[in-house]
């Protein structure tokens, strides 16, 4: 049994359980109290509407503040990333990660947002292992990491690759394996190959003249990078993602590269 909700409503659970209660900060909380999801979305919408009203105000926090002055620098950000990769990069690919938003078939609401992503990075270590030995012939390698915002809000993790060699999709197993093995809430079923990985790429250097399919698509799917115009520009779903991430004190994304 699940509860009925309007599209761009969100889901009315905690913004985090008990076990993950001390991750969120006091600028989100009720009363010193873990809020609901929606109240610490209108908090954090308040603070982002202040923050764009005073110029200096973001300088000293330190954390993604998702205005219109941020996601013009995180775009930038990717860009420079994106373009510097594809002067090498010969195949792209793009690697999502999820789960369930139910511990177990019987619940009747879905566990809280925090929760939910703090179970997907129970994972990390994993996924980081498996994937360094998958690209382990790969002379180079750059990564993009980001959090999206999926279906009701919940966050949902995508990893963008640059390859310097031609892969193939089944190389991609034991990290997809990592992932289910070590995530308590997800499932093989969710995580079929061929629906999980996305290669792209003919074997020769793009040097592009413009923003690659890959980091523009990876971009699309971080809170307040859609619109270009900030989170507050965005649904009420996208700003729940954005909730949650602040909630957890998570990055919207980050960077790695091979040795």
């Amino acid at each position: 049994m699940t509860t009925s909700l309007s599209p761009d409503a969100l889901p009315p659970v905690h913004l985090a359980g008990p076990s993950e209660s001390d991750k969120v900060p006091d600028h989100l909380r009720l009363n010193g109290r873990i809020p609901s999801w929606d109240t610490a979305t209108r908090k954090l919408t308040k603070l982002v509407e202040y923050l764009e009203t005073e110029d200096d105000a973001h300088r000293a926090i330190p954390y993604d503040i998702f205005t219109g002055s941020w996601a013009n620098a995180a775009w930038q950000e990717l860009y420079r990333i994106d373009y510097q990769a594809c002067e090498w990069a010969v195949q792209t690919a793009l690697v999502v990660f999820t789960g369930s938003y139910y511990l177990d078939s019987e619940s009747e609401l879905p566990i809280p947002p925090v929760t939910f992503l703090t179970h997907l990075q129970a994972a990390k270590d994993a996924r980081q292992k498996a994937l360094s030995r998958a690209l382990s012939d790969v002379d180079r390698w750059q990564s993009i990491r980001v959090i999206g915002s999926g279906p009701r809000g919940y966050p949902i993790l995508y990893l963008g690759l640059y390859l310097s060699e031609l892969i193939r999709t089944e190389s991609f197993r034991p990290v997809i394996q990592a992932h289910v093995d070590n995530c308590p809430i997800a499932g093989s079923d969710a995580h079929q190959l061929n629906e999980t990985i996305t290669l792209a790429g003919n074997g020769n250097p793009v040097y592009p003249s413009a923003p690659s399919h890959l980091v523009h698509g990876l971009g699309q799917k971080v809170p307040g990078l859609a619109s270009g115009e900030g989170i507050t520009a965005e649904s009420g779903q996208r700003r729940g993602t954005a909730a949650v991430i602040r909630g957890g004190q998570w990055r919207t994304y980050r960077f790695g590269q091979s040795i």
